[in-house]
């Protein structure tokens, strides 16, 4: 039984070295049928999984590996890892704090992935502050366009004529886009979170 798991592992390691994931996943299913509870079996599964884009099923096995060893630093940075790779750098960070705390976990690359989530929190943070005002400024740019293209086709006889209107149409246009950026910065976020869960 044990050399059939260690050549299943061995099998699963080769088809991860090529890419073929799947082929991995399988191997590894199979070896942890005969030893369910095989930590490292189960985080090369996770790996697996997250390098597929599976990651509801990649974090059911981190947490699993979590479960059967909370004081290892394994399952949480194969956590972290899967929340980075969701864009979900907040809860990534967390993951990679905990990793860090624990006594056999790789202090560098723990480091290393601390970084890079503080970095992309800034980055967001960046963005989440800048697209309202992007989303304003095109609206002032697109309905001044629109006025514009109004008076050449129907100078006094339009209805947007009066300097009253044509302030309001660019206000309006204005608070439209910058409310539709920040919808659109909520949505990419919550899709961000989708991501971590069951189809």
């Amino acid at each position: 039984m044990e050399k059939q798991i260690k050549n299943l592992k061995l099998m699963a390691k080769e088809s991860m070295k090529k890419e073929k994931y799947t082929e991995a996943f399988l191997h590894l299913t199979h070896a942890l049928t005969s030893d369910p509870n095989n930590r490292d079996m189960l985080s090369d599964r996770c790996r697996c999984l997250m390098l597929s884009e599976q990651f509801n099923l990649a974090l059911e096995d981190a947490e699993k590996v979590i479960s059967l060893a909370p004081n290892s630093g394994l399952g949480y940075a194969r956590k972290a890892d899967i929340h980075f790779a969701t864009y979900n750098f907040e809860s990534a960070l967390t993951e990679y704090q905990k990793a860090f705390q624990c006594n056999d976990s790789d202090k560098e690359s723990c480091m290393e992935g601390i970084n890079r989530c503080k970095k992309e929190i800034l980055k967001d943070k960046n963005i989440d502050k800048q697209y309202p005002y992007v989303g304003g400024a095109l609206g002032i740019f697109l309905s001044s366009v629109l006025l514009v293209l109004d008076y050449l086709s129907y100078q006094q006889e339009s209805y947007l004529a009066h300097p009253v209107l044509k302030v309001l149409v660019v206000i309006l246009s204005a608070a439209t886009f910058y409310g539709c950026a920040i919808l659109y910065r909520k949505s990419i976020k919550h899709m961000r979170r989708s991501l971590l869960e069951p189809p």
